[in-house]
């Protein structure tokens, strides 16, 4: 009812909500001792990038993601391979390939809010985000981790032998903008870790294979294995320093 006391009708018509989907892929290795099986630590990618965009300039309309984040994820098989070839880890440990992280992290929020285990048994998580390259502000072959000055994790792996630094970049607030965010939200000590440096093939169609220094790569992944190792068959458990807590 208007001020004149005229009445007015409005109508409309809703359309369908538009649905899509995503999906998580999971694996898992089972700890073997019997009072650290129950905890878990989480090793963790995303396997989504932008798809085919049409209205991309030039020819070239695929997104590959050749860097983001498909090396994360050649990371994160990578460990579950050499894992699963030695001795079985005395925590138990879950690689996650994330979809939808691009779209808001949905496929993280869904891993998280139904976890087969009780959310205070996972001890860490460490995502694998744009590795394939290195970045010209940390030493050589060095890779670094979002978030180093929150909580005690990168410290400890680094002592461990983990090529592993500060984020160069604060600026860019990378801690908040992968996987690892949805989960250290809800109280989970969760870092991530990459060497992105700022290329111009960020979310571009010319993030491709060819852009990958598979040697940088190579070394950067093998200076985790150890550190990983460690991770998965120690009693550490990492927490967050005073205030640091998102």
């Amino acid at each position: 009812q208007v001020a004149d006391g005229a009445e007015i009708e409005i109508k409309g018509e809703l359309a369908a909500p538009q649905k899509q989907q995503t999906w998580n892929a999971v694996g898992k290795i089972t700890g073997a001792d019997a009072a650290l099986a129950s905890e878990v630590v989480l090793l963790s990618a995303h396997m989504d990038h932008l798809g085919v965009r049409e209205n991309a300039p030039g020819d070239d309309k695929i997104f590959n993601g050749a860097d983001d984040d498909a090396s994360g994820c050649a990371a994160v098989l990578e460990i579950a391979r050499v894992l699963a070839a030695g001795k079985k880890p005395k925590r138990t440990v879950y690689f996650a390939f994330f979809g939808s992280e691009e779209a808001g992290g949905a496929g993280s929020q869904y891993f998280v809010n139904t976890l087969p285990f009780p959310k205070e048994k996972l001890v860490a998580n460490l995502q694998f985000e744009m590795i394939g390259r290195p970045d010209p502000k940390v030493p050589a072959d060095h890779l670094w981790l979002t978030g180093f000055d929150r909580s005690n994790l990168g410290a400890q792996l680094a002592k461990q032998g983990a090529k592993l630094v500060a984020d160069p970049h604060p600026e860019q607030n990378f801690f908040q903008r992968s996987d690892n965010y949805t989960l250290a939200r809800q109280g989970i000590v969760a870092h991530t870790v990459s060497s992105f440096g700022l290329h111009a093939d960020y979310h571009r169609a010319s993030d491709e294979l060819k852009t990958i220094d598979f040697g940088y790569m190579t070394r950067a992944v093998n200076s985790m294995v150890e550190p990983v190792e460690w991770l998965v068959n120690s009693n550490f458990k990492p927490a967050w320093y005073e205030g640091k807590k998102p």
